[in-house]
């Protein structure tokens, strides 16, 4: 087992060095250079995967929670963050395109991974029927995992903002920011959990953990975070470019969006749904799982987007504004998914009919461009009818409530 662990870590390194000689090597070969950098995006965000893990029960609750909620969207920062400087150095060839990266990974998020955390453990729990009993597949949160829920929402209603503006712009930073760090010391007040290393990761991130001494689990991850970082250093521009000079030849320059929107998120995203799909066939590590993409979901609404007029205006070399009421459909079915995603959780319980309905809506969305419009009215009225229909069921407020007044209080 040890042998085929170092294995993967030495494979996944080696690729992501492959990565890094075809840029330097082949730059002006798009479809090698293309190959090569998705590859190297996909085994460089298992490498960050397993070492946020692992730093989980490696270092200081309040100091994972923070290296994790940031680490996980890691590579959607590298690949949003060139589009920005891309936009400042070229405005009217990339300003259009700076939401695609964002839009695309939150509605993969909650579009197709919540609906698949549901879709694993209902097959599991129809293979073991031990495991979960005989009833309705449900996730259930626990009364302080309402903090994630309650972020969400808050940060899905700003884009009601952005979308009256249609701008991004330093104002968005500042409150997108200031929702993150709340966020972050809110979590930090919660109590450590006590799971087993054992009972919750995979053998590669639980390979860190076993490490003989700390500073030899210190290292590790250190050096994985590190290598990670410059590896996107070095690939991301390269990697970006290659989707849309393919996007050019395959389908024309009109669609780049789409492909920078779809491909760059899956990519980035993939190990981490591996993650949360395998915490699901579990079945009692499926909150877990569920929190894990919900946490993903707020870092990418919050930080993720407040980054981009940042790095734009340095790119620019002043402080600018992107305009984005040309993509302002994109926007709203953005936070209207998010919305509806948000009001499936307000009894903290997350179950078929509207994991179902999520996944259908956002299938049709993605594969039908045209009616994203109207599945953005569709998805803010079924977050409506979700409200009135089981207002009396409603306790993630509550919940939030009492988890402020239990673990948020100034000591006497």
């Amino acid at each position: 087992m040890r042998f085929k662990v170092f294995f993967q870590y030495v494979a996944l390194i080696l690729f992501a060095v492959l990565g890094i000689l075809a840029v330097v090597l082949e730059r002006d070969s798009v479809f090698l250079v293309a190959f090569f950098t998705f590859a190297s995006v996909v085994c460089t965000a298992f490498l960050i995967s397993w070492a946020a893990e692992a730093s989980e029960f490696s270092v200081s609750r309040g100091l994972a929670l923070a290296v994790v909620a940031i680490v996980q969207t890691l590579p959607e920062f590298f690949v949003e963050g060139t589009i920005a400087w891309k936009a400042g150095q070229q405005l009217a060839l990339w300003e259009g395109n700076v939401i695609a990266n964002f839009t695309g990974a939150n509605r993969l998020l909650t579009g197709l991974g919540w609906p698949l955390i549901l879709i694993t453990l209902a097959v599991q729990r129809r293979r073991k029927p031990g495991l979960g009993g005989a009833g309705p597949t449900v996730v259930k949160l626990r009364k302080e995992q309402s903090i994630e829920v309650v972020f969400l929402l808050v940060s899905s209603l700003w884009y009601l903002v952005v979308l009256l503006k249609g701008t991004l712009t330093i104002l968005d930073t500042v409150v997108l920011g200031a929702i993150f760090v709340l966020y972050l010391w809110l979590l930090s007040k919660l109590p450590s959990e006590k799971e087993d290393p054992k009972e919750v990761l995979a053998a590669s991130p639980l390979a860190l953990v076993e490490l003989e001494t700390t500073r030899h689990r210190a290292l590790a991850i250190g050096f994985l975070f590190t290598f990670s970082g410059l590896v996107f250093l070095v690939i991301t521009e390269p990697f970006v470019d290659s989707i849309a000079r393919i996007a050019t030849r395959l389908l024309g320059a009109g669609s780049v969006f789409f492909f920078l929107q779809w491909i760059a998120p899956f990519l980035s995203e993939f190990p981490e749904k591996v993650t949360a799909f395998n915490w699901a066939r579990r079945v009692k590590l499926a909150p877990m799982a569920l929190l894990n993409l919900v946490s993903s979901s707020v870092s990418e609404l919050t930080v993720l987007v407040a980054i981009i007029p940042v790095i734009f205006s340095v790119s620019l070399g002043e402080v600018g504004t992107i305009h984005i009421s040309a993509h302002n459909v994109e926007i709203l079915l953005t936070m209207a998914q998010s919305l509806y995603a948000c009001a499936s959780l307000l009894d903290l319980e997350y179950n078929m009919r509207t994991g179902s309905t999520l996944f259908v809506l956002w299938a049709v969305s993605t594969a039908f461009v045209e009616t994203r419009l109207v599945i953005s009215i569709l998805f803010l009225l079924l977050a409506g009818l979700e409200v009135v229909v089981h207002r009396r069921k409603i306790v993630v407020f509550s919940a939030f409530r009492e988890t402020l007044t239990e673990y948020v209080k100034p000591s006497h």
